[in-house]
């Protein structure tokens, strides 16, 4: 197997290896804090723009609100494929391989033209 090869498996496994390791950190965070706060008040499900979602949740999060942790965990995990995409372009670009190079900008491409039409009706 060439270098370049074994060095995308690393980044790749390096990649869901981390954002596995730290959802699952947020999420244990926060159902102790949701348990030690007697686990009565259920957290909130989240609505609206993304960037008002994110900015609840650090203020809800320095407040040590369990919500807060467990959807951050959520977002981690959702941000996985991103990282995971952008990784591979990169790897592609050192590679000098256009067409993959092509092909993941345009996957990326696309994933953010949803993302946004996604905002726009929320």
């Amino acid at each position: 197997m060439s270098d370049l090869a074994q060095q995308r498996q690393f980044l790749a496994r390096l990649i869901l290896r981390t954002s596995i390791s730290l959802c699952l950190l947020l999420i244990v965070i926060g159902l102790v804090i949701f348990f030690a706060r007697g686990g009565t008040h259920l957290p909130v499900n989240p609505s609206g723009k993304f960037s008002a979602i994110i900015g609840n949740e650090l203020h809800a999060g320095a407040g040590l609100h369990a919500g807060a942790f467990l959807i951050a965990g959520i977002v981690v995990l959702l941000l996985t494929p991103i990282a995971r995409l952008l990784s591979g372009v990169a790897m592609s670009a050192r590679a000098r391989d256009g067409l993959y190079v092509v092909i993941g900008l345009v996957v990326l491409a696309l994933l953010v033209a949803g993302l946004l039409i996604g905002q726009a009706t929320a």
